[in-house]
């Protein structure tokens, strides 16, 4: 009964810190934590002080961390990884193959600040055995939220295996089955993640949508000629029942890509199904049971993707396409999703004395084109990597060390956007979506969550240290000297644990030591 009472006032505590402020959540497919992590130890000492410029986030979420469940052995691999560190507590989903090559993929981690409460956490969200062991879903619960990290698998231009499409499909249905299930139970749902999916045509270049052509090789577009007939491309014989490029339909047919563009289909349409469930999902904008945050906050604004191919330098054309998100239930979105004028999108103007900036720091419109150009780019200060001649292989290297250019990553405060990582650091960059004091005060009816009914909301304590894999082996502070009580196994995962995770933070404030930045160019798998 005694411990019971900590708890309660543990999370007590917790809560009312926690509902003071607005939370400020940041995703990210990282494509391989520890070479992102690397870069962020050697141009900013430890991922305490880089989150201390990202503006504190309550909720970090990487995918495509690429970490095994042995490489957070114990506290001291867990610290050298960034999993343990100062002001939060980090969760983990892992690729739990037995093949060593595909034991390195997908995974998944999300760290939570330690004034938020964490009920739970686990991996094994969908209830499919086969799923849950890829580690691609990784849920934590906060009481009056649930966060739900995901990354769903990429099929490629060739469309993938009939097993990836097959299990791609399915991720997909028990992801929406498992947001149903959370909102049931009264919590706020976010999901957040990289989807390997576009669902609006404007969520790539023009030139990288695609027209249908029919059985006699013709495609009809939906814009008209002036005295009103619709007009047909074709016949192309080579081309029938299939989808082609909008850059080769106006390479062939001589008709310029503004007159194609409209009528483009997002690339992502040959995976006809898994495009129909996310439409399904978040469309129609404002009226659909789950709202695709950026979206609808910015939806005017023009060319802002989220990945790029690292190997062809897309980014530095801003050649790509919007495939992560933050997708968050309507009552969540209409009463906690704080809506940031599109003006504080990055690339309307650099600062005035950036030698990049060909606007000489005047303001510029944020929802254009060339302002997206200009946040991919930083500006033209970043810049592809030499594919030929005596530059061939050195790739990103002296940008790499660049602090004026890596420091122009982070938002002046925290808001809902998109947030311009360097191209060193990964192909992709990060999503973020600021939420009001409500998400994490009130659940989805609406009623506050006391100190008891939080206390009472404790899940799986099992599963919750299966994503600390540290945790299961004693300290080096263990062997020194008394060491606090541990809080009781139903509690574990509960903000009594966030105070232990808050100590153990102290005894890290000597930084991790420095190590040579990775090679930048590193690839999707």
């Amino acid at each position: 009964a005694a411990a019971g009472g900590r708890a309660s006032k543990n999370i007590a505590m917790v809560a009312a810190e926690a509902c003071g402020d607005s939370a400020f959540l940041v995703s990210w497919n990282v494509a391989g934590w520890a070479s992102t992590h690397r870069l962020v130890r050697a141009h900013y000492g430890d991922l305490h002080e880089y989150l201390r410029r990202m503006g504190r986030p309550a909720f970090f979420c990487i995918q495509e961390a690429k970490v095994r469940s042995q490489d957070l052995r114990n506290e001291a691999a867990a610290r050298e990884l960034g999993a343990v560190v100062p002001g939060y507590r980090s969760y983990w989903a892992f690729n739990e193959s037995p093949d060593a090559k595909q034991s390195f993929l997908q995974g998944m981690a999300t760290w939570v600040r330690d004034d938020v409460p964490v009920l739970s956490a686990t991996q094994r969200a969908t209830g499919v055995a086969e799923l849950d062991s890829e580690g691609r879903v990784l849920v934590t619960d906060h009481g009056t939220c649930a966060v739900i990290n995901v990354y769903a698998p990429y099929l490629g231009a060739s469309e993938g295996s009939a097993l990836t499409r097959q299990r791609k499909r399915r991720l997909l249905g028990e992801l929406e089955r498992l947001m149903g299930r959370l909102r049931s139970k009264g919590r706020r749902v976010i999901l957040c993640g990289d989807l390997n999916l576009t669902h609006r045509p404007e969520d790539q270049k023009a030139s990288r949508r695609v027209l249908r052509f029919d059985a006699e090789g013709c495609t009809t577009l939906r814009s008209k000629l002036e005295f009103g007939a619709a007009l047909s491309v074709g016949p192309y014989g080579d081309w029938c029942e299939s989808w082609v490029p909008v850059k080769d339909v106006s390479e062939r047919s001589g008709l310029p890509l503004d007159a194609l563009a409209p009528s483009g289909e997002c690339v992502h349409i040959r995976e006809a199904e898994n495009v129909e469930w996310l439409r399904g999902l978040v469309a129609p904008a404002g009226e659909s049971a789950w709202a695709d945050v950026f979206a609808e906050v910015h939806h005017a604004a023009q060319e802002r993707f989220t990945a790029w191919g690292q190997m062809a330098n897309l980014r530095y054309i801003n050649t790509g396409t919007r495939i992560d998100y933050v997708i968050v239930d309507r009552d969540t979105f209409r009463d906690c999703v704080v809506k940031s004028p599109s003006s504080e999108l990055p690339g309307a103007a650099a600062p005035l004395e950036s030698a990049c900036d060909p606007s000489g720091g005047q303001p510029g419109s944020s929802m254009t084109a060339e302002a997206a150009l200009n946040a991919a780019t930083n500006f033209g200060g970043w810049h592809g990597a030499a594919v030929s001649g005596v530059a061939q292989g050195e790739g990103l290297s002296w940008q790499v060390d660049n602090m004026k250019f890596n420091d122009s990553q982070f938002p002046g405060a925290p808001f809902t956007g998109l947030i311009y990582t360097p191209p060193a650091y990964s192909d992709h960059i990060a999503v973020c979506a600021l939420f009001n004091e409500t998400v994490l005060r009130t659940d989805a009816s609406g009623a506050t969550k006391d100190a008891a009914a939080l206390a009472s909301c404790h899940g799986d304590a099992r599963q919750t240290k299966q994503c600390q894999p540290w945790t299961a082996q004693p300290s080096i502070a263990a062997f020194f000297g008394a060491t606090p009580r541990r809080p009781p196994a139903a509690a574990v995962g509960t903000p009594a644990q966030c105070t232990s995770g808050a100590e153990a933070g102290k005894a890290a404030k000597q930084p991790a030591p420095r190590s040579q930045a990775a090679p930048p160019g590193k690839r999707r798998r």
